[in-house]
């Protein structure tokens, strides 16, 4: 009726899936361990020397993001570039340039920053540049500067606050983390 199962075979099976669970729980023991010791020796190799090196850079990123999250700030943007003799494609043109070669220029401070800052900054920079198209495309290529500089500012009021301001207050934050209050 029913097959019997020979008794070896099952001890065999047991035996196999004991030394499998000993075999990988042991690897994965080793691995764990050696993760967690190798972290120790790194946070142990920060030493005051190196953040004495490294404080001064980390500072300076963090100004160079607060001039850039500044100069691409709509206001300050327009001001600086705006041409009223240009026509609204020549300025969106000149003004997405600009922010981009800006943000170029400060790529590299990235290695400063917390991983959120950077996005939050990537953001503040990709929703300038959608800010100016989006109106770019209100005004199109005919109608002059002020026509534009006019419709984004429009734009800057009813978005409320923007990715770069965000970005900068993200910025603030973390620099006061780094420098708790005695």
């Amino acid at each position: 009726m029913h097959a019997s199962i020979d008794q070896p075979f099952i001890f065999h099976l047991l035996g196999g899936v004991v030394r499998f669970i000993f075999i990988f729980g042991g690897a994965f023991f080793l691995l764990w361990y050696y993760l967690k010791y190798s972290k120790k020796l790194v946070q142990s190799a920060i030493t005051p020397d190196v953040q004495n090196i490294l404080l001064p850079l980390k500072l300076q990123a963090y100004e160079r993001f607060v001039l850039f999250l500044e100069r691409i700030h709509p206001s300050n943007l327009v001001m600086r570039l705006n041409n009223p003799d240009l026509t609204s494609g020549q300025l969106q043109s000149l003004l997405v340039r600009t922010i981009r070669e800006e943000f170029e220029y400060n790529l590299s401070q990235q290695l400063y920053v917390s991983t959120h800052t950077w996005e939050l900054i990537k953001n503040a920079k990709e929703e300038m540049v959608a800010l100016i198209n989006k109106a770019f495309a209100k005004t199109g290529d005919q109608l002059m500067a002020n026509d534009l500089v006019k419709t984004i500012f429009e734009d800057v009021i009813e978005k409320g606050k923007l990715p770069s301001e965000l970005a900068l207050d993200e910025i603030k934050k973390e620099v006061k983390n780094q420098f708790p209050q005695s």
